[in-house]
């Protein structure tokens, strides 16, 4: 089961809604992820600044605003409100939503990818977004291994700009899956990162790129603020907010506590009896909402071991779960339990009737699942 994407709306001080719903969320930066709590009660919140969870739960926060490195790619401000990539993916249609790339064609033999640039993107130090960005970003991971987390290495061969606003992608064999993870690679500016000795390490501190909130304007262990790019290629239209706040939570249960208390704006936590606890208290203003591109929960079996090379014993343990139970008690009926294909919500159109009909053996039935180890 996946998290529960939840919004507490606030009252602002020139008595329009000052917090946000999911579709003012999207607005913000166009993509999901989220965390920032506040400190102030609402009634001294700040009008303008969105207070969320931060998703990387933690009980302090270390200033690495690197994207090309895990602990960057994971939190959330530097991969997605920070730093951008060509074309962003969407789970729910499987289309590549445009972003500093506008177009792209693959040439006959699909060995190369023509990607066009977005013009007019600027950092957020004011320099211009070029070719030359995409291409040092890529010549980067390629010279330093511990930079590429999306393995693009292993297919490209080489990245060319071909003018200020369009590259170049020289595949070494055809890979039309690679498209997926270059389209998604953070990009990083030349002008910034040449002089860094050591990429790996380099926490970017002070980061420059061409995402939507990327002034830190405070950083401390336990909270952090990060305000808008002046030169955002979407203003004015987004951001809606000028300013994110993040506190740090070092799990699930001071997190929950704090959206239920109204400290938090947005939160993405496991909420027990969501309806009873959050909902209710007010229903007009508190809302969730669950993420239909979640996978499910799952039990993996070694195969290569006995007695789980057996079928018959995968099928006898699957048979023994009582997923009702499971999804009653264990996720407060927040779910549904799973047919034999697995897929979620989000990709419905892929499943199976004779497939989920099949896989009888996801049923609960103690009885035969016995039978099946005598």
């Amino acid at each position: 089961m996946g998290t529960i994407e939840t919004v507490t709306r606030r009252a602002a001080r020139d008595g329009t809604h000052g917090g946000v719903t999911r579709p003012l969320v999207l607005a913000l930066v166009g993509i999901g992820a989220i965390a920032c709590p506040a400190c102030a009660p609402r009634s001294q919140a700040e009008p303008g600044v969105l207070l969320i969870e931060e998703k990387e739960q933690t009980s302090s926060f270390i200033r690495n605003f690197n994207p090309l490195v895990e602990v960057g790619d994971l939190r959330w401000p530097a991969l997605h409100s920070m730093y951008e990539p060509m074309f962003i993916y969407n789970p729910l249609d499987g289309a590549y939503v445009p972003w500093l790339g506008t177009a792209y064609a693959w040439s006959d033999d699909h060995r190369r990818l023509r990607v066009d640039l977005r013009r007019g993107v600027r950092w957020s130090d004011g320099a211009p977004f070029t070719a030359r960005d995409v291409v040092f970003t890529f010549g980067l991971i390629e010279r330093f291994d511990a930079l590429d987390l999306r393995g693009v290495g292993e297919f490209v061969e080489r990245v060319t700009a071909v003018d200020d606003h369009t590259v170049d992608i020289t595949f070494r064999r055809v890979f039309l899956p690679g498209f997926y993870y270059l389209a998604q690679q953070p990009i990083v500016p030349e002008h910034r990162w040449k002089d860094v000795a050591d990429p790996v390490s380099w926490a970017n501190p002070h980061p420059v790129a061409t995402g939507p909130f990327t002034e830190v304007t405070q950083f401390e262990t336990q909270a952090y603020r990060v305000e808008r790019n002046p030169y955002y290629w979407q203003l004015p239209a987004r951001p809606q907010v000028k300013a994110i706040r993040f506190l740090a939570f070092p799990g699930n249960e001071q997190a929950a506590f704090a959206l239920v208390s109204g400290e938090v704006d947005w939160a993405g936590s496991f909420v027990p009896a969501i309806e009873r606890i959050f909902v209710a208290e007010d229903r007009e203003h508190h809302r969730y909402w669950f993420p239909p591109i979640d996978g499910g929960v799952l039990l993996y079996a070694n195969t290569t071991r006995a007695p789980y090379d057996d079928a018959r014993v995968r099928k006898a343990l699957s048979l023994a779960i009582d997923r009702d139970l499971v999804v009653e008690v264990g996720m407060y009926g927040y779910t549904r339990p799973a047919d034999a294909t697995g897929l979620n919500d989000a990709h419905a159109r892929f499943r199976d009737a004779a497939a989920v009909s099949a896989g009888d053996w996801v049923a609960h039935d103690p009885a035969r699942a016995e039978a099946l180890l005598d």
